[in-house]
């Protein structure tokens, strides 16, 4: 005989448990099954925002705003202990923006994932300083195409061990200087760029996955990674005329992914020399080479 087990049977902090895992979207329309579902969704600590596309008529955008506003007022003093908003910046005023992360900040979230875009003019909105003064924080990704012109003086990050950086723009080498000083517990980190970091270095991290995408003008550049304690890298990008710098002392795993670079004719171009590269990763344990890789290599 078939066994049939209703939800009603489970106990509420396995329901919320499960709601956790849910849009907060999806998690609040559970409200309206029965009276014990209404208000279950105010005791999930996960709040994920998507916007509607943009170009939606204004009482819709209305709506998803007020229901952000209102998911973080069901919060009321309650920690939490993930917040994700993605949106497109120019559906919304700034301000708006500001007020739902700074919001979630005061909250003491533990994970803040952002996916902000501004169709029309990329690197048009700047991450609100906050972010970067966070004691609770423990993991940030941060995406994509946002400008961070300057740090705060009391840029802090003391807990954050996970960082993903999504084409980040950042002024001179205030990405390490300042960004990644502020963090001495990061542990991983990755990035993708659409540009040329120039300079990677810390001392705590142990996890390094980047991602390059500089094109035929941005392979002139040398690229330093100053991580000493980075056992496990990913380096996806294209031969360079100079060889990167690296400082991995640590090193035990390396997946290589280099593609040929093409020029603004779409012609390949492959004059840059990836012995150097090989060389300095030459000594680890384990290697591995994407197929593009070894057609780059050989």
């Amino acid at each position: 005989m078939d066994c049939v087990v209703s939800m009603d049977c489970l106990p509420d902090d396995l329901l919320v448990q499960i709601l956790y895992l849910l849009p907060t979207k999806e998690a609040v329309s559970t409200s309206v099954l029965s009276k014990r579902w209404r208000t279950l969704f105010t005791r999930s600590d996960n709040l994920d925002f998507h916007n509607p596309i943009s170009g939606r008529p204004e009482d819709i955008l209305k709506s998803f705003n007020d229901f952000v506003d209102s998911s973080l007022a069901f919060q009321g003093g309650k920690h939490i202990k993930k917040f994700s908003l993605h949106t497109k910046t120019n559906t919304f005023e700034y301000d708006v923006l500001d007020h739902w992360i700074c919001n979630a900040l005061e909250h003491g979230v533990s994970e803040l994932h952002l996916h902000l875009m501004h169709e029309s003019w990329p690197w048009l909105f700047s991450i609100p300083s906050k972010v970067f003064n966070s004691s609770s924080l423990v993991k940030l990704s941060l995406g994509s195409r946002l400008y961070c012109p300057s740090f705060p003086p009391d840029t802090s990050l003391p807990a954050l061990k996970v960082l993903l950086l999504d084409s980040i723009l950042f002024r001179d080498d205030q990405l390490s200087n300042v960004f990644l000083a502020a963090c001495p517990a990061l542990e991983d980190l990755t990035i993708h760029h659409t540009y040329h970091p120039c300079v990677i270095s810390s001392k705590s991290i142990k996890k390094l996955s980047l991602s390059v995408n500089s094109g035929y003008y941005g392979a002139g550049y040398i690229l330093t990674l100053d991580t000493p304690s980075v056992v496990d890298l990913y380096y996806s990008d294209s031969p360079r005329h100079n060889a990167p710098l690296f400082h991995l002392d640590s090193l035990a795993k390396v997946t290589l992914d280099l593609h040929f670079i093409e020029d603004n004719n779409r012609e390949v171009q492959n004059d840059a020399d990836v012995k150097n590269l090989i060389r300095e990763i030459c000594n680890v344990k384990t290697l591995h080479l994407t197929c593009s890789a070894v057609e780059v290599s050989s």
